[in-house]
């Protein structure tokens, strides 16, 4: 297992993680069990960086701080992801040349707009939701969407498909066995309900529902499910999960 988090933090962050990981293709698949683990480690450094940021700025402050914290900890890899997947679905163009967007490594229109969306929503909620979390739920919070980011990753893992005739990094998540996946999950709600309760329970389910219609979208478009979907499903994850909630706490359902 501590080879498998290893490996998980040398791939999705930036941290200096000098220690060889053997046969590593292989061991991120049989490793998806523990992706959540990783990623729920991962939400607590930030967890503990946000409280330390409330010592010395109001928490809205603060939350922007977190948000600037996990791009600097995880390099944007999946903000990256999300822009190109903004830029080639918006594009209105064939298959193909979508495709072919996704892999351009410029920024466009459609991708500046999606990040900033992005920004904009998970920072406007976030300031909403502090209005009735006390600070411990607001730092359960952090810990819970960073985490949530690998949760909606290994959901598309399920069965994957990538498109015929193209070659790209995700070729390494085709063939999970659904057990990891499975595993994955449990461990997240099983935080997810302790944290927040059914509210939390609910949030959570409102991903999974909406990555079975994500992913019938992009393999009717693209025949299959690329990295770059991939990765923008993991970045939605959290704002999904953040806007249920908001709403259930707002109207303290």
């Amino acid at each position: 297992m501590l080879d498998s988090l290893i490996l998980f933090g040398q791939f999705f962050t930036k941290l200096n993680i000098p220690i060889p990981v053997d046969d590593a293709t292989n061991k991120v698949k049989t490793s998806i069990q523990y992706i959540t683990l990783f990623s729920f480690l991962l939400g607590c450094i930030e967890g503990i960086v946000f409280w330390g940021f409330t010592y010395l700025f109001p928490i809205w402050f603060a939350w922007i701080l977190y948000w600037i914290t996990d791009g600097l900890l995880t390099g944007g890899f999946h903000l990256d992801a999300l822009a190109d997947t903004a830029d080639g679905f918006f594009s209105s163009r064939t298959s193909d040349k979508i495709y072919a967007i996704m892999k351009d490594s410029r920024l466009g229109t459609m991708g500046s707009l999606a990040l900033l969306y992005y920004y904009g929503l998970v920072i406007g909620l976030g300031i909403i939701i502090s209005s009735y979390f006390d600070l411990f739920h607001m730092i359960l919070l952090t810990v819970c969407l960073t985490m949530l980011t690998k949760t909606g990753l290994s959901l598309l893992f399920y069965k994957m498909v990538y498109p015929e005739n193209k070659h790209g990094l995700s070729n390494i998540w085709l063939g999970i066995s659904t057990w990891r996946i499975i595993v994955a999950q449990i461990f997240s709600i099983i935080i997810i309900v302790l944290c927040f309760s059914w509210q939390g329970l609910i949030s959570y389910l409102a991903i999974p529902i909406i990555a079975i219609f994500y992913r019938r979208k992009v393999t009717k478009v693209l025949g299959g499910t690329p990295g770059d979907t991939l990765g923008a499903f993991a970045s939605l994850s959290p704002l999904i999960f953040l806007f249920v909630l908001t709403i259930l706490t707002r109207w303290r359902l």
